[in-house]
Formats: C-alpha cells, sequence, structure tokens
C-alpha cells in the first residue's frame, strides 16, 4: 500500500472514531435511561446484548443527524459509524455496571 493511501486510511480511520464517540455520547442518556432498571438485574452478558438491543434506534438516529450536520459526504460511513458507537457505548455502560456492581453500598447512619 502506498503511502498516501495509509495516510488516507488513518485520517478517515480517526475522523470515524471521533464521529463514533459524538454518537455514543450524544446517545448515553437515552440509552441508559432505558436500560437502566433491566441491567440491574442481568449478568454481564445478557445485559450486554440488552444494551445493544436497546440502543440500536437511538444510535441510528443520532447518526442520521451527525450526517445531517456534517454533510452527504459522511453517509457512506454510516454503518461504520453505527457498529463503532455500539461498541463505544455498550464498553462504557457494562463498565459503569461493574464498578456499581463490585462498590459497596452506602452504609446508613445509626
Amino acid at each position: 500500500m502506498a503511502w498516501p493511501q495509509r495516510i488516507a486510511q488513518w485520517l478517515v480511520s480517526d475522523r470515524l472514531t471521533e464521529m463514533a464517540e459524538r454518537v455514543a455520547g450524544r446517545s448515553r442518556l437515552a440509552v441508559w435511561q432505558r436500560v437502566a432498571q433491566r441491567v440491574a438485574v442481568l449478568g454481564p452478558s445478557e445485559s450486554r446484548g440488552y444494551v445493544r438491543a436497546r440502543a440500536a434506534a437511538a444510535i441510528q438516529a443520532e447518526t442520521d443527524r451527525l450526517i445531517e450536520q456534517e454533510g452527504p459526504s459522511v453517509g457512506r460511513l454510516r454503518e461504520r459509524i453505527i457498529a463503532a458507537a455500539t461498541e463505544s457505548l455498550v464498553e462504557t455502560i457494562a463498565t459503569q455496571h461493574a464498578q456499581r456492581r463490585s462498590s459497596p453500598g452506602q452504609r446508613r447512619a445509626a
């Protein structure tokens, strides 16, 4: 692969990551509101699948908004943005959930 192609690929990859993180960040609250109650009672694998399924609509909507803002040239990256944003969001929520499970509850004063 020639250097110009590698540089172009690197720039697209970097931009893709940045856009996916924007979509994930914009979707985080909406997804958390959809999954918070169920995730608390599911195991780690089940909760990841549940988050992934419940996040789909929010992430697709935010991706469409991003494409409207950035222009049609970003549209060709739509599926890759959705996939990367979904993975980022699932990982973020799973990590937050695991931290909440492992942290001891607050003690009440007698």
